[in-house]
């Protein structure tokens, strides 16, 4: 459904192991989770002897920016005791913006959220906020305590070596102030109030366009199409074709994705200096190429 591999590659990283990562099914407009089936899950592995450790959230999936339902399946995850965390990477920018903060109800009640202020806020790559309800849980799993690591004299000192896997940490959160201190709050919800507005536009135009469909609608500013003339038989080579000659033009930039199986195309507004007329001169490019094939 979209999620991030960084997803699997924490799996490989702890020694959890593939074999061990389960994938709940997803149901509605928002291809989030289906929390029946987590529960179902949940109870299939218990009755098999096995103890289910932990539920991987997502906000804004890469794909098609698949949402889960945060309040009921963190609601599930409180009753067997699961850990729970967020990973909220692309979109959790957005939620400087209180109006789509309906998107993650609930969100107080996980044990961690990361979102990246590098892929929409604006900031320099790379840039990871990581929020934790208890810091505790990952200085008992990380910290290592060797000699010329003690801080001698000084006494509730945060290690924050001691909070994540690599031992050195860079400032990032600098980065994040002098961008506050130059655009404001209210200048970069603005910012991507506009790529979301601008990308519904766009949506909304591409959707009259009778050789096109809407695949999954805008979560944000990320939504999907295809492009389907009448008579088209091999659809998806069709799109890989149109999304490679669309970014050989160099007008654009769009990527692929699969969705339920099928090869397509996706549309983001995001970059920091994007513009309405950036926006919409992709439809013109979309279909203009799209004709020539």
């Amino acid at each position: 459904r979209g999620v991030h591999t960084s997803v699997d590659r924490a799996i490989l990283v702890a020694g959890i192991g593939q074999q061990n990562l389960v994938r709940v099914p997803i149901k509605g407009d928002w291809r989030g989770m289906d929390p029946d089936a987590l529960r179902q899950a949940i109870e299939a592995d218990i009755a098999a002897g096995l103890q289910p450790a932990g539920l991987i959230l997502c906000v804004g999936g890469t794909g098609t920016g698949a949402t889960d339902p945060v309040d009921a399946c963190l609601q599930i995850a409180e009753e067997y005791g699961l850990y729970s965390h967020i990973d909220a990477a692309w979109a959790g920018s957005a939620m400087i913006c209180p109006e789509y903060r309906h998107y993650w109800p609930g969100v107080e009640r996980a044990d961690s959220i990361v979102f990246n202020p590098h892929k929409w806020l604006g900031v320099q790559f790379d840039c990871s906020a990581h929020f934790l309800k208890n810091p505790d849980d990952l200085v008992q799993t990380l910290a290592i305590s060797p000699e010329y690591l003690k801080t001698h004299g000084k006494d509730g000192i945060i290690n924050y070596s001691e909070w994540s896997v690599p031992l050195g940490r860079r400032f990032r959160a600098l980065k994040i102030w002098f961008l506050i201190r130059t655009y404001g709050l209210e200048g970069l919800r603005q910012r991507l109030r506009n790529h979301i507005d601008w990308s519904q536009k766009l949506h909304d135009s591409l959707a009259l366009e009778p050789d096109f469909q809407i695949i999954t609608p805008p979560m944000w500013s990320l939504w999907t199409f295809r492009y389907a003339p009448e008579g088209a038989e091999d659809l998806d080579d069709l799109n890989l074709r149109l999304v490679n000659a669309i970014n050989d033009d160099g007008r654009i930039y769009l990527t692929q994705t699969r969705v339920d199986g099928d090869l397509v195309i996706r549309f983001q507004a995001g970059q920091f200096e994007t513009t309405e007329a950036d926006v919409m001169m992709a439809h013109a490019v979309i279909t203009e190429i799209a004709s020539q094939l």
